[in-house]
């Protein structure tokens, strides 16, 4: 049998003020001093409070069961028990395996004994209660902090300083065109590699991925308003790097249930991959990008196939076809009208944001007025359920208020067409610019003709067409 060492290493998270050499400095030397030949277990930076696995914990466990072990040197009783059902399996498996828990730091105890036991259970609730307090402590602290509007603390946030209360205008330019892009239909993707080009990591130093930009862009942090505990406060003291309706039209859509959830693979890669549809009489499906037999010169020849009928058609003609096209659209006298064809909707955005911060003031008004006994819980209950889905609605309006037409980029710059051009490879902002002025049908072409025929390309330029 064999003497454990025991180290639970928090890098001084609990103010112990000891690092890892420290804790096994000591261990060591108290065993040392007794001549015990020892054997070490260690979890690093894995809290006994939660009730997480701890494998060094666990390997511990099952040496005491095998009789391998006689006593457990650990610097503190609460680096070995902080959580109450765990603490009460271990006192009774120690009892069982005749094994004593020896502190760096307290009072021998020998849990074949009922005061050994005792004590153990006695010091492990002051230990669990200490870790309690200060987790209310810290509850309380933080919704104070939110009801006055403070930032949350943590990582620092991409567009803002390290206290949360000012803007990074660079990073703050860089999140507003992330915003911009979305909203015109830029993928996820595509806003981590516009991101990375531009030579901007995240707030940890890493390169940017879909779902770091998720979670960036979902952040109602960004329009100045502070949530806590996933529900919202209010306004926070710190200034919007974007505008409310931006930020909620971005977590509309993405919090959309078509929208693909599976990356693997996500940035669009094919102009025409779910954008054109069937033209067949009947059908309608849209296309899929495959490849079939090669060209003379060993190149792959990629083709669009409808997955429903069959419908097959060599894709690089079409996409260079529906390029040129959709160029002599907007190179037209009238292509600037295309702007209020639908997208000018008088939304009153400012008078959506009243409605809404009045809202949540009834709605916190309810729950006080509950307290006080005004209201039983059938009415809270009631009163919360009509104002939640009145204030729906108006988070609907404000992100619909948002959303970005996709034509607005092109049509206010000098040269449309030239910015269009410019895009040609950003899959995902050319089949936003072309949703918003058409949908593209593939034709069946003639029998027998081998040559691209230009008809078999059926744009639909509907007038009140918008990007949404």
């Amino acid at each position: 049998m064999t003497t454990a060492v025991y180290l639970r290493i928090s890098e001084d998270r609990l103010g112990e003020g000891l690092g890892v050499e420290r804790q096994r400095e000591d261990a060591r030397a108290l065993a040392e001093r007794h001549g015990w030949a020892v054997r070490e277990f260690v979890d690093n930076d894995i809290s006994a409070t939660s009730g997480k696995f701890r494998p060094g914990y666990a390997a511990l466990m099952v040496a005491v069961k095998a009789g391998e072990v006689e006593r457990i040197v650990v610097f503190h009783t609460s680096r070995l028990w902080r959580n109450r059902r765990e603490r009460a399996d271990g006192i009774e498996l120690l009892r069982e395996a005749r094994v004593s828990v020896v502190p760096v730091k307290g009072p021998e105890l020998d849990m074949t004994t009922a005061y050994g036991r005792g004590m153990a259970g006695m010091i492990g609730e002051f230990d669990t209660m200490e870790v309690e307090i200060k987790s209310e402590r810290q509850r309380r602290e933080a919704q104070q902090r939110a009801e006055h509007g403070k930032p949350a603390g943590g990582r620092r946030a991409f567009g803002y300083t390290a206290d949360g209360m000012s803007l990074v205008e660079d990073e703050a330019e860089a999140l507003r065109g992330a915003y911009q892009r979305l909203l015109a239909g830029r993928s996820l993707s595509g806003i981590a590699q516009d991101l990375n080009a531009a030579r901007f990591t995240t707030t940890v130093g890493g390169v940017w991925r879909h779902n770091a930009v998720r979670l960036m862009m979902g952040n109602l942090r960004n329009a100045g308003i502070r949530t806590h505990r996933g529900k919202e406060v209010g306004p926070g003291l710190w200034p919007a790097a974007v505008s409310e309706e931006t930020v909620r039209a971005a977590i509309a859509m993405l919090s959309e249930p078509k929208r693909r959830t599976n990356h693997v693979g996500s940035a669009r890669r094919w102009l025409g991959t779910r954008l054109y549809r069937c033209g067949r009489t009947g059908c309608g499906a849209l296309v899929v990008s495959t490849y079939r037999e090669k060209y003379a010169d060993g190149r792959v020849r990629r083709v669009y196939r409808c997955p429903a009928c069959g419908l097959s058609r060599l894709a690089e003609p079409v996409d260079s076809w529906v390029r040129r096209i959709v160029a002599d659209r907007l190179g037209r006298p009238d292509a600037r009208d295309l702007l209020h064809s639908g997208n000018d909707n008088g939304t009153d955005v400012e008078a959506l944001r009243t409605q809404a911060m009045t809202l949540r003031q009834r709605r916190d008004a309810a729950v006080k007025m509950w307290a006080r006994g005004v209201l039983d819980d059938q009415e809270l209950e009631t009163a919360k359920r009509e104002i939640a889905a009145e204030l729906a609605e108006v988070e609907t309006k404000l992100a619909e208020a948002g959303r970005e037409n996709a034509l607005v980029p092109l049509l206010t710059a000098e040269d449309p067409v030239a910015e269009w051009r410019k895009m040609e490879g950003r899959i995902d902002q050319e089949q936003a610019v072309i949703r918003a002025l058409t949908t593209v049908r593939l034709l069946p072409p003639p029998p027998g003709r081998r040559k691209f025929d230009p008809d078999t390309v059926e744009p639909d330029w509907e007038p009140d067409r918008s990007a949404r």
